[in-house]
């Protein structure tokens, strides 16, 4: 009897081992799944825009929340490229507080930047252009020829979740990070998001904390990210008044911008969101 007792408890254990690790199997894999496309890099996948329509590439962080999205117009007919794009940013806020942003490299520093927040309110959006000289200071706020238009259809915000969707002008050129040329391939772009609140949220130079929740590179497939003419135009159309800059703003620097495809190996080692 007893012996019947410990084969039977021992086959219990024994066909169990393949359920465990199957678990531990998923769970890792899970743990490691930290892209839209699902392949553990950090890489851009479609994405269609809910309020507009637009399709757009789309970078997500499973684990940060954190969202940024890009539609660019088609103008290969017209033998030009275009420096304007519609983007999306999209991360989640404490209490109302945070602030998330974009850039235009994998280097935080030197290229255009933009960051939004929620407004003293919680009631609206702020964002503004930044050109960050180091990791640790607050990012001055610039001007150039560059211009956020927002689109209130795709735009919301509340204690937890901001929605920020804009037709960023002129945003894409040679000393900007990206130049409109290059816009057609593959490339390294950058992402930030702080759980802090901002100091003078109701000001476009507010100032923002340490992006304490995570910030890096990702790569953005800009080549599918284009969308015929007319769709574009549709949604651009859509845009209100350009947001205007608060007076101490300072112009911004082409020389310290780069080229584009930087990469900040620093970034990638702070990166929360691929842990």
């Amino acid at each position: 009897m007893r012996s019947r007792l410990f084969y039977h408890s021992l086959f219990l254990h024994i066909s169990l081992v393949p359920i465990i690790l199957l678990f531990l199997a998923t769970a890792v894999a899970g743990d490691d799944d930290d892209d839209e496309g699902g392949s553990g890099t950090k890489i851009t996948a479609a994405f269609t825009e809910p309020a507009t329509g637009i399709p757009m590439q789309r970078f997500f962080g499973a684990k940060s929340g954190f969202g940024f999205a890009m539609a660019l117009p088609d103008t290969a007919a017209a033998g030009n490229a275009s420096s304007s794009f519609i983007g999306q940013l999209t991360f989640p806020l404490v209490n109302g507080a945070g602030w998330g942003g974009w850039s235009l490299t994998g280097d935080m520093e030197g290229p255009l930047l933009m960051a939004a927040w929620a407004n003293a309110a919680g009631t609206g959006v702020v964002s503004s252009f930044r050109q960050a000289r180091n990791e640790d200071d607050n990012p001055p706020e610039v001007t150039g020829t560059f211009v956020a238009r927002p689109i209130a259809d795709g735009t919301a915000v509340n204690a937890s979740f901001l929605t920020y969707t804009f037709l960023c002008e002129g945003c894409l050129g040679a000393g900007l990070g990206l130049d409109a040329a290059a816009a057609t391939a593959t490339v390294e772009m950058g992402w930030a998001l702080g759980s802090k609140a901002v100091g003078n949220p109701g000001s476009p130079a507010a100032v923002l904390n340490f992006h304490d929740v995570g910030f890096g590179g990702f790569q953005a497939q800009l080549g599918l990210a284009k969308v015929p003419q007319a769709d574009f135009d549709r949604v651009a159309a859509l845009a209100g008044a350009p947001v205007q800059p608060a007076a101490g703003a300072v112009p911004f620097n082409s020389a310290a911008g780069g080229d584009g495809g930087g990469d900040d190996s620093d970034d990638e080692e702070e990166d929360d969101d691929d842990d």
